[in-house]
Order: C-alpha cells, then sequence, then structure tokens
C-alpha cells in the first residue's frame, strides 16, 4: 500500500503544463500514433483525463500550448539571426525548412497547428527579425512585413497540406498514388498533349512534397529579391536626387 500510496504522489507531482504538453506531443508523432484525445492523453501520463482540466480549460488551450513548443523548436533550429541581411536568403530559407522539419514529425498536430497563432514572446520575436532582416536587406518596412507574412503563410500552408496526406490511412494514399501514377498516365495524347508530355514529372512531385516545397519556396525568394532590386534602385535614384538639389543649392547660395 505504501508502494501504491508513493507512485500516485509520484504522478500527481510530475502532473504538469509542460508535461501535459510535452506527452500530447508525443502523442501526435506517428511512433505515439497520431491521435490525441483527452482520453488517450491520460493514459499517456498515467493519470485520469480529467486532471488535464486542472491545467488546461479545453483541448484548443492545449494545442496553443502544443504550438508554442513547436514554434521554439522551429526558431532554435533555424537561427534566423545567426546570418545577416546581406544573407536574407539563406536565412529564410533555412526558417522556412525549420518549420515544416519540425511541424512534420507530429503531423496530426501539424494539420491543427499550422492556421494558430500563439503571439508567445518566441513567436513575435521571430516575425520582428524577419522583418528587420529584409527591411536591413532593402525593402521598405511594410514591404519586409508583407514578405515575412507571404513567407509564413506559404511554408504553414504546404506543410499542412502535407501533413493531412501523412495523416491518411495507407489505403487512401494508394488511391492517390494511383490517380497520378495510372490515370494521368494513362490520359490520350489527342486531348491532353501537355499532360500527357509531363504526366512523368506530375507524379514524381506528387510522391515527392519535399521537392515541390522547395520549387515554390525558390520562386518566392526569386520575387522577394526582384522586391529588394527595385527598392535598392528606388532608394539610390532618390538619393541622387537629393544630391543634386543640395549642389543645385548650394550653387545658388
Amino acid at each position: 500500500m505504501a508502494e501504491q500510496g508513493t507512485t500516485t504522489a509520484r504522478r500527481r507531482v510530475a502532473l504538469t503544463r509542460e508535461a501535459i504538453v510535452e506527452a500530447a506531443i508525443r502523442l501526435c508523432s506517428p511512433e505515439g500514433g497520431g491521435v490525441l484525445t483527452f482520453s488517450r492523453l491520460g493514459k499517456e501520463l498515467g493519470a485520469d483525463p480529467t486532471a488535464v482540466y486542472r491545467h488546461f480549460r479545453d483541448k484548443d488551450e492545449l494545442i496553443l500550448a502544443m504550438t508554442t513548443v513547436m514554434v521554439e523548436e522551429a526558431v532554435a533550429l533555424a537561427s534566423v539571426d545567426a546570418l545577416g541581411p546581406d544573407r536574407w536568403r539563406e536565412s529564410l530559407t533555412g526558417s522556412a525548412r525549420a518549420v515544416r522539419a519540425v511541424y512534420l514529425e507530429r503531423p496530426a498536430l501539424a494539420v491543427l497547428a499550422a492556421v494558430r497563432t500563439t503571439a508567445s514572446d518566441v513567436e513575435t520575436s521571430s516575425v520582428e527579425q524577419i522583418i528587420g532582416m529584409l527591411h536591413g536587406a532593402g525593402l521598405p518596412v511594410i514591404e519586409a512585413a508583407e514578405c515575412c507574412r507571404m513567407l509564413l503563410d506559404l511554408t504553414l500552408a504546404m506543410t499542412q497540406s502535407s501533413a493531412a496526406f501523412l495523416v491518411l490511412d495507407k489505403e487512401s494514399q494508394a488511391k492517390d498514388d494511383a490517380a497520378w501514377s495510372v490515370q494521368y498516365g494513362l490520359l490520350p495524347e489527342d486531348r491532353y498533349p501537355l499532360l500527357h508530355q509531363s504526366a512523368a514529372r506530375l507524379t514524381e512531385l506528387f510522391r515527392d512534397d519535399a521537392q515541390v516545397f522547395e520549387l515554390v519556396l525558390s520562386t518566392f525568394l526569386d520575387g522577394v529579391a526582384l522586391k529588394i532590386e527595385r527598392a535598392r534602385a528606388e532608394q539610390a535614384r532618390t538619393e541622387r536626387t537629393r544630391t543634386e538639389q543640395a549642389r543645385k543649392g548650394s550653387a545658388l547660395g
């Protein structure tokens, strides 16, 4: 009886917000079964499921806490501030890859978390750093903020799409695979000449979400590079105009 009482006490002490979040994230990984319910969470913690409500009002609050942990992991992995404004492209690429990698470790959670905003200190600091990096590279603050938002939306949307596929059962995944590799591959050339020519590549890309993500990310960053180039050119023109006006003012004086 004494041993049982000690075990119960130990569980009560260990049942903290951090322990609950850690267990919940574990359940959302493929190894943990990829399904999060308070019933399974209670079993994972060795506690009554209702005990979770002493730390979290509802499942949504728990999901936001889990999202915060993933954001922290992604920021730590990316090390956004490790590179200067002149290497903004490498920094943003690293940030996007880090978010994708961390989220896809727990596909079931990624489906839920990709559309959430935590407004945590680490999240807001990361956004501030990205805007600052783009502004330092030459973009006006508002354009830098717009590009930051686009990068985050692009990364999270594509990551959520990949995660949603990963949580499908194997039979459903196989059906989608067959639709691309068989049905698209057998389309009549006379009706779909362009699809017929590109079917092999489309099939290859269907099977490789990571490659598609890299293509989309690179294309987006090409657009950001053009924005920066134009902003720098405009700034240079403005400075030349000011210099010329100053010279004319000095000559008149």
